[in-house]
């Protein structure tokens, strides 16, 4: 036996997931909702343009780089690997469990505070709706009540299948981009409200805002390595996922960059769109579709619902996964004997999902502020794990004798880069009470790295487990094909 096999962890497999269920349309369709692209476009942009000025599509389309880089490492560890812990998993087999559990905590805090990012925002988009059809939605208990039923809705869809979930998250995800694009292409067919070569020049444009405009892109991305969670249930998984997690990123950053171009050219100023709070709806109005707003409302609820799904769907698979490796309680690793799905877990996440945005709600914070302050802690948790991986990846290569120089060079760039986005959501200090959320964020790692080590301190060998959960396993130096090389 040659040492880099030697050095392999002896794996077992998943046995109560639903294998091979899941199609290459099923597993893009788990990334596509984990970003709620149609909601993303319809905010994000105005957001940016507060900073980069008639460069927001510039700065997505340094985002959109940023995120492929982070996903051509995701591809390295999905050709080799698969599991239902995603990023755990990966970062278990470079760095050991330590490390393993907090990428994997990290990324289980931003799937659920992403997921009341959805909650929170298909209350927003649903109030308008409603508000629209002149039905009174605006109220606290209104709200909550739209909450509830977002929250519940979502975790039956994920405990039904994990088959149904997505591709009812694929379809409600189609309908809301096709939404906002009517109204973007309705723009670029008008008379345009600034001049068509304005955004291309690149006197005036501040270095800091086009880079700050950079990190929220980037925000606007995240969920989008979701797929492979569904490293247990994907047919052919070490193709099927890589081309999920990159196509995904491509295809959705190819819409902001052109939502982003389009919504300036409509408002005619970058200024003016930053000042908008409903930037779709507006355009809509100022071109001629305001008769169809209600359209856009109830796609970006649906994009925000599809979300909720997406985010339980992924982090119910890590606690999952955590649960049948001892990491976590076993009770967590247990799947429904009929639907297949890790029913348990999702039975813990969704009450969190719901219960937390309630709270605020109930205690007087605007749904807005309550979709900022969830969206922030979870951002950094997704931000922690990404930057775990990149520097796995380096030790997960070399223990398989299939390190390279370029892979390392990866890894290099984009643990700078993502260091780099944490810098500037970091300095300089956000107001309160956006000050307060790092905090908050460090805290409940705090919290789960304490468990961590109570549970080594209690049963040594449990940690010896991290990743040793493995779908289809390929040996060193063998391809997704079986072809040779480090691929």
């Amino acid at each position: 036996m040659s040492a880099p096999e030697a050095d392999q962890p002896v794996t077992r497999s998943d046995t109560g997931l639903a294998h091979g269920s899941m199609t290459q349309v099923d597993v893009l369709a788990q990334s596509v909702a984990g970003m709620a692209p149609s909601a993303a476009m319809a905010t994000t942009p105005a957001l940016i343009a507060l900073y980069a000025g008639n460069g927001a599509w510039l700065s997505y389309v340094c985002a959109t780089v940023v995120v492929i880089l982070v996903g051509l490492v995701a591809t390295q560890f999905g050709r080799r690997f698969a599991s239902s812990g995603s990023l755990y998993s990966y970062v278990a087999r470079g760095l050991g469990p330590a490390s393993a559990f907090t990428a994997g905590w990290g990324l289980v805090i931003g799937y659920a505070f992403i997921a009341m990012i959805g909650v929170v925002g298909a209350g927003l988009y649903f109030g308008a709706f409603l508000g629209g059809l002149g039905l009174p939605a605006g109220g606290t208990i209104a709200v909550c009540v739209i909450l509830v039923i977002t929250a519940v809705g979502a975790a039956a869809f994920a405990i039904i299948g994990i088959k149904i979930s997505t591709r009812v998250g694929l379809v409600l995800e189609i309908v809301s981009v096709a939404a906002v694009l009517v109204v973007l292409i309705a723009v670029l067919a008008g008379d345009p409200a600034g001049s068509n070569s304005a955004q291309f020049s690149f006197s005036g444009l501040s270095f800091d805002g086009v880079a700050f405009g950079i990190v929220l892109g980037v925000l606007g991305f995240v969920g989008f390595e979701s797929a492979a969670s569904l490293g247990a249930e994907a047919r052919n998984p070490h193709r099927a996922i890589p081309r999920a997690v990159l196509g995904s990123a491509v295809l959705v950053g190819i819409l902001y960059i052109f939502a982003a171009y389009t919504m300036v050219r409509g408002f005619g100023d970058p200024g003016t769109l930053g000042q908008s709070t409903a930037p779709i709806s507006d355009l809509a109005g100022l071109y001629g579709l305001g008769g169809v707003s209600w359209i856009v409302d109830l796609g970006i609820t649906a994009s925000f619902f599809a979300v909720t799904i997406a985010c339980i769907n992924a982090s119910s698979r890590i606690l999952y996964t955590m649960g049948e490796e001892g990491i976590l309680p076993g009770r967590l690793g247990r799947a429904h004997p009929t639907h297949k799905t890790p029913h348990v877990a999702i039975a813990v996440i969704a009450p969190v999902v719901l219960v937390v945005p309630v709270i605020l709600v109930l205690v007087g914070f605007e749904p807005l502020e309550v979709f900022t302050y969830t969206g922030t802690i979870g951002t950094f948790g997704y931000m922690l794990a990404y930057l775990l991986m990149a520097v796995a990846l380096p030790a997960f290569l070399r223990r398989r004798g299939e390190l390279n120089p370029l892979s390392v060079v990866l890894a290099v760039v984009v643990a700078a880069a993502l260091l780099y986005v944490f810098y500037k959501n970091l300095v300089p200090v956000p107001d309160y009470p956006l000050n307060l959320m790092p905090w908050i964020f460090l805290g409940l790692v705090v919290i789960g790295l304490a468990w961590y080590a109570a549970m080594r301190a209690r049963s040594p060998q449990l940690g010896e487990q991290a990743g040793t959960f493995e779908e289809e396993p390929l040996p060193p130096g063998r391809g997704p094909q079986g072809g040779a090389g480090p691929g």
